[in-house]
């Protein structure tokens, strides 16, 4: 896998984990600390709208790199 790719995936998984903390700040009744705790269906979607805008910047991201590696690959010799 290309570095820039595992970076890229490595800092999402960092935001996307800050994000879900500060979730869990302003959402008390989420409990993540109790095993195999799953969330409710109204947790879900507050978690889902919680974090749309994040995750659409990251699928941006991901999507910029593809087409760069790409471009790379098609201009490289065979």
């Amino acid at each position: 896998m290309d570095p820039r790719r595992i970076a890229l995936n490595r800092r999402h998984s960092l935001e996307m984990g800050s994000l879900f903390a500060k979730f869990l700040d302003a959402h008390p009744d989420v409990e993540s600390e109790v095993d195999d705790a799953e969330m409710t269906e109204e947790q879900e979607a507050a978690w889902t709208a919680y974090s749309a805008e994040l995750l659409r910047l990251h699928q941006a991201e991901r999507s910029a790199l593809a087409d760069i590696l790409e471009a790379e690959q098609s201009s490289r010799p065979n």
